[in-house]
């Protein structure tokens, strides 16, 4: 089996170092380039339960529509951003760190795939292949039609540039662009799963 771990911040990343050589399985770490979040670093490492998420916000059962969002590693800041400006809309969300790869987290994921309107995946990563697609696929191995919208980088060169935010501009990885898509997704057509239909 292999494990591989994707941390929110600084704190996160010595915590999966720290569960990494507890383990007898290969272990991979994906961080990014650049500086981090600035979080303090607790004096004790963590011991992580392996292939378990971390819900940071669920549902407040306020009515609105619901939208959850799945923030990878250092995409976890983006979702809060995003998901804070729609929790201003109306939206009810909840904001989960999936902190695994792999092992998904399938009972975490699958909750929130069936109690949310729609679903979010965020992820520092080409698109095919990636933490989205594990989401996508553990959805249609049990039954579950929530829409799900993927956040990440496509799968073609990525040239360099002046800066990551400049990338992230040109490809749509922005809080703002998140935001006007789910939006647009609920003001075009209210989000319907494929079993009302049957």
């Amino acid at each position: 089996n292999i494990i591989a771990m994707a941390p929110k911040d600084e704190d996160e990343l010595v915590d999966m170092m720290f569960t990494a050589t507890r383990e007898k399985h290969p272990t991979f770490i994906r961080y990014p380039r650049g500086p981090a979040e600035g979080v303090a670093i607790k004096e004790q490492p963590k011991l992580l339960e392996i292939g378990k998420a971390e819900v940071v916000t669920n549902f407040a059962q306020s009515g609105g529509q619901k939208v959850a969002f799945f923030g990878l590693g250092n995409m976890l800041s983006l979702a809060r951003e995003a998901a804070g400006q729609l929790k201003g809309a109306g939206f009810d969300v909840a904001l989960i760190n999936p902190r695994f790869i792999k092992p998904l987290d399938a009972g975490t994921t699958e909750f929130f795939g069936r109690a949310a309107d729609m679903v979010v995946t965020l992820e520092d990563h080409v698109l095919m292949g990636g933490y989205g697609s594990a989401v996508l696929e553990l959805f249609s191995d049990r039954g579950i039609t929530t829409p799900t919208f993927r956040v990440g980088w496509p799968d073609q060169f990525i040239e360099h540039a002046s800066s990551a935010d400049d990338l992230r501009k040109k490809y749509g990885l922005t809080v703002d662009e998140i935001v006007a898509k789910v939006q647009a997704q609920f003001a075009e057509a209210p989000p319907v799963r494929l079993a009302a239909l049957i």
